[in-house]
């Protein structure tokens, strides 16, 4: 019989991050990207440990070739802080770069193979134009489905909309709602001197914005202030085998199917879901909800939708209480049972992609040290809400005094299944005539200045030998006052036009095509506004 693996105990020996910001020598210093990465250094002031007892230094950081043209990242980091000829590894899982960076380092100290290893998180951002950096974050996305307009924040706004038709809410309703999280998120980043948008947006000027123009749409039923903004960060985690305050007591990690069109839904997050059973496993917790008063839930919300969804995956609210949750102080207030994103989240400290969950990790460190809390969950989301990291921090006392019961995940949701490769549009339609589908969803980009809608995005599933298939489309701007008449389950038709696909009869659009030079370029004339270019 195989001996069972037991992990050797992981501690946090110091963290450090640097405020959120642009370090672009307007909003904050001017530094490059290994500039920033050198102020990582710093975590050594609080620390015994020396850079030469590093074993390796993990580097978290989505796409740092694209932003910031630095390619070797983690050995080029490792130079600058004067720790070579340790390992150096670079970790890529988009927005939970910095989570996973620290899982991989954890692991090397667990497994025996480092004592000692450095994990940082670091993204810089702002070394890009905003339209730049929108289609380098459009790359984590299934090509297929980017080629028809799918971004980031079109996502987001699929699952708002997802849970305004499964909760029945009106947009005035939605837009309630989303003007209280977003006072909420900002009131707490007021608070952080760290913050990148550490200013309160009472509600009155959340809807007076709404009528100026400032707080404009973006994807329908997103608005200005209901994603996260794009910031520089860094951010590092000293690990050791040698007993410290702090324990990392459980990490679990999943990942979901790279399209968005497959997911069979949008009102909960699988690999959310797979990812903390797993921690919880990890650490002996049965009910994390019976850790009332004692934690600090740092969780991913880019977007006004993922706040409640994610509450709910991690086990902290129940579902019919979705939307009260993070509104009620009494339960996520700074006080509450289960305090939530204290120091602004995504949304109000910012986010710098593959920095954010490493930070997010550093302020439950400092929560816990500070005396303010015995745990801290970390909760972050890369990709298309696809590749999610759950991490525990504990107070090393409080880990040993509990019961720690052997656990293994159960009851886990399914993930979604992707179409086999040959069930494409055109072998559906390939002699055919028209077929029929049902409409599944839909979300439009509207333009900043004008209000004119520009782009829709539009969801249809089809039933093809008794197996459902849904598919990602994009159409025109001009069409949305048809789009915007459907509803979840109506008919709709698809088609083989003469110059292409047809949905009720409206031609299908490809926004962006993929170059032979790997450049995402837009058909039509957006490309301008989307880029900001001349």
């Amino acid at each position: 019989m195989t001996q069972q693996f037991k992990p050797r105990e992981v501690y946090v020996a110091s963290s450090f991050m640097a405020p959120v910001g642009r370090y672009n020598g307007r909003e904050r210093e001017g530094l490059s990207f290994l500039e920033m990465a050198e102020k990582a250094g710093e975590v050594f002031a609080g620390s015994r440990l020396k850079r030469s007892d590093i074993n390796a230094v993990i580097v978290g950081c989505q796409n740092p070739v694209a932003f910031s043209g630095v390619d070797n990242t983690a050995a080029k980091i490792a130079g600058v802080l004067g720790i070579s000829g340790a390992k150096s590894v670079l970790i890529d899982t988009a927005s939970s770069s910095g989570a996973s960076a620290l899982e991989y380092a954890y692991l090397q100290i667990a497994s025996g193979r480092c004592d000692h290893v450095l994990a940082i998180g670091i993204q810089k951002m702002s070394d890009v134009p905003t339209g730049q950096a929108t289609r380098i974050v459009a790359g984590v996305i299934d090509k297929d489905e980017a080629e028809f307009g799918l971004s980031m924040p079109a996502c987001g706004a699929l699952v708002a909309r997802s849970l305004i038709e499964r909760l029945k809410l009106s947009t005035e309703e939605w837009t309630a709602f989303s003007a209280l999280l977003t006072q909420r998120a900002h009131r707490f980043a007021a608070k952080n001197p760290e913050a990148h948008l550490g200013f309160e947006i009472p509600l009155e000027d959340y809807y007076r914005q709404i009528v100026t123009g400032k707080n404009y749409r973006y994807w329908w039923p997103l608005r200005y202030h209901d994603f996260c903004p794009m910031s520089d960060g860094v951010a590092a985690v000293l690990l050791s085998a040698t007993p410290h305050e702090v324990i990392v007591s459980g990490v679990g990690s999943a990942t979901d199917i790279p399209t968005i069109a497959d997911r069979p839904y949008f009102h909960s997050f699988p690999a959310t879901v797979r990812a903390a059973a797993e921690a919880y496993a990890m650490a002996g917790i049965k009910k994390i909800t019976d850790f009332a008063g004692k934690i600090h839930v740092n969780m991913h919300d880019p977007f006004n939708g993922f706040g409640p969804i994610n509450m709910v995956d991690l086990g902290f609210v129940h579902r019919r209480r979705i939307l009260e949750g993070l509104l009620n102080d009494e339960l996520t207030g700074e006080n509450g049972a289960f305090p939530t994103n204290i120091t602004g989240g995504l949304k109000g400290r910012g986010h710098p992609l593959g920095a954010t969950g490493m930070i997010q990790i550093v302020e439950n460190h400092r929560l816990i040290t500070g005396g303010r809390f015995d745990m801290g969950l970390a909760h972050s989301i890369g990709g298309p809400i696809n590749n999610n990291v759950v991490t525990l921090l504990e107070r090393a006392s409080h880990y040993r005094q509990r019961p720690r019961p052997a656990l293994s995940p159960w009851g886990l949701p399914p993930l979604g299944r992707m179409k086999p490769k040959q069930m494409t549009v055109g072998e559906l339609l390939k002699g055919a005539g028209e077929v029929q589908g049902r409409f599944v969803a839909a979300t439009t980009r509207f333009d900043f200045k004008t209000g004119a809608p520009e782009g829709i995005i539009i969801i249809v599933s089809c039933l093809v030998d008794a197996v459902r298939h849904s598919f990602l489309f994009g159409v025109g701007g001009e069409h949305y006052r048809e789009v915007v008449q459907l509803r979840s389950g109506d008919q709709v038709s698809l088609e083989q036009g003469e110059e292409g696909i047809l949905v009720n009869r409206i031609p299908v659009r490809k926004f962006y095509q993929r170059s032979m030079s790997g450049v995402l370029e837009l058909a039509g004339n957006g490309w301008k506004k989307l880029t900001g270019g001349s």
